[in-house]
């Protein structure tokens, strides 16, 4: 079978739509889109095996990201596998929400909870150099991958931690505390067409508000004078994150919508009160 019809023939021969074989195709050649078209290289027995078994693989419901390895967000491509979650195009609106909010010689103090494969702390890192970055997660194996991109942008303000949220964090301050925590609850439907992402950074107890409430609670020691809190959260959650904030005694509390205008983000400032005896 000459490369022409073996790549005409897998079109028809996987229940997928024709951008996400196109997009497997070029990870596996090693070429662009364009190139796709004009491809008349023989391609091995072998790699014609292994580019069938990845399209079972994506057929099968496996994330095209885990498949390939990269992920793109924001300005980056970033390492993934399935020790981290997938970083989601929605989530670039925490980057937009502080770039808005500091200007580009901002020299301040970030702390990202959770970071996975390091993607929000990252893109701030890129974007706001003279920044200093802190980023946890509480799996060493998310922290081992934010490490790979971060060296690979060598990206040399942020620092990474081990930490299950605040308990590694000693007496620090910040500007800024963002976080994508789990959101989901533990009996959510859509879990099924999630089997692939780790579990734990998906889901939380208390209809998917424990972790949320909890950093809230908590970042009330670790905030400068009024620092802002940026927290991602489910589609139909930011009423009650919203109400927490308020009895927690944050201020400015407002929900940022994405471009489905689905509530997404949740922003709040929360200013120290003196205490006269």
């Amino acid at each position: 079978m000459t490369t022409h019809h073996f790549l005409k023939n897998l079109y028809s021969q996987f229940d997928l739509a024709k951008r996400e074989v196109d997009l497997l195709l070029c990870y596996m050649l090693k070429i662009n889109t364009a190139g796709l078209f004009v491809y008349d290289k023989k391609i091995s027995k072998e790699l014609r095996q292994h580019i069938i078994d990845k399209l079972k693989l994506r057929e099968k419901g496996m994330p095209l990201a885990y498949i390939t390895g990269i992920k793109q967000f924001w300005t980056l491509d970033l390492k993934v596998n399935q020790h981290t979650l997938i970083p989601r195009p929605e989530t670039e609106q925490i980057i937009e929400i502080v770039l808005q909010q500091t200007e580009k010689d901002f020299n301040g103090t970030i702390l990202d909870l959770g970071t996975g494969t390091g993607a929000i702390a990252l893109s701030l890192a890129q974007e706001r150099p003279l920044a200093d970055i802190t980023a946890t997660d509480i799996s060493a194996k998310s922290l081992q991958v934010a490490e790979f991109n971060k060296n690979n942008y060598a990206l040399n303000n942020v620092s990474f931690l081990e930490s299950n949220w605040f308990s590694g964090i000693t007496d620090e301050k910040f500007d800024y505390i963002i976080s994508n925590p789990p959101y989901i609850a533990e009996n959510d439907p859509h879990l099924t067409d999630l089997k692939y992402e780790p579990i734990s950074a998906l889901t939380a107890k208390e209809d998917g508000l424990f972790d949320l409430f909890l950093i809230i609670r908590q970042a009330r020691s670790y905030l400068k004078h009024n620092g802002m809190i940026i927290l991602e959260h489910g589609y139909d959650q930011h009423q009650r994150v919203q109400n927490y904030l308020r009895e927690n005694r944050y201020n400015c509390v407002k929900t940022h919508y994405d471009l489905s205008r689905t509530p997404r983000i949740t922003t709040a400032n929360f200013q120290k009160v003196a205490i006269n005896n």
